[in-house]
């Protein structure tokens, strides 16, 4: 069984980022419709708030069901604001190795807010679950994606051909680790 450290809210310079909870539903809901954020992921917009809540609702336990696993999760926002600028995702397992993902919504790229919301998700990792090593999975087209880990001090340590089959395309992959 994986142990979980407190639940925090995490904070940034510009960022707050707050642990996901259904009461986040309605506003990453009005941001989230855009397309562009599903051109390299094999997920499509939600279809309803309704949909946001019991995802939330399930996330919000923060342990797999079978509790090998933490599933933490964030909401993220300017700070001094309920703008919502996107998600973070973070698995840690038994082992002490985890895993993310991150959403930026559209009208927030190319300002620095993916990385500084990911630092802080990182040493969030680091220092309360002593992660030993962190890995992310990227679709080889989303170079924005692949420019961010590089820059957070992720190293390309394999390539997956065809890992996916989505909106009638396969997609290549390329794994990201950090090591401790």
């Amino acid at each position: 069984m994986v142990q979980l450290a407190i639940e925090v809210i995490l904070e940034t310079e510009r960022l707050v980022i707050e642990p996901i909870s259904p009461v986040h539903a309605e506003d990453v809901y009005k941001v989230s419709k855009d397309e562009r954020i599903y051109s390299f992921i094999p997920q499509d917009p939600p279809l309803s708030v309704e949909v946001l809540i019991a995802q939330y609702t399930t996330w919000s336990a923060r342990l797999s069901p079978d509790g090998t696993e933490a599933w933490l999760n964030w909401v993220m926002y300017l700070r001094g604001s309920r703008i919502c600028i996107g998600t973070l995702q973070a698995t840690v397992r038994e082992d002490k190795t985890g895993l993310i993902a991150y959403t930026l919504f559209p009208d927030h790229w190319k300002k620095g807010y993916a990385s500084e919301g990911c630092r802080a998700m990182l040493n969030h990792l680091l220092s309360e679950y002593h992660v030993s090593k962190i890995y992310a999975e990227v679709d080889t087209r989303n170079l924005a994606s692949i420019q961010l880990l590089e820059t957070l001090g992720f190293q390309r340590i394999s390539f997956v051909k065809d890992a996916d089959n989505f909106k009638g395309n396969t997609s290549d992959e390329y794994r990201y680790q950090l090591t401790q």
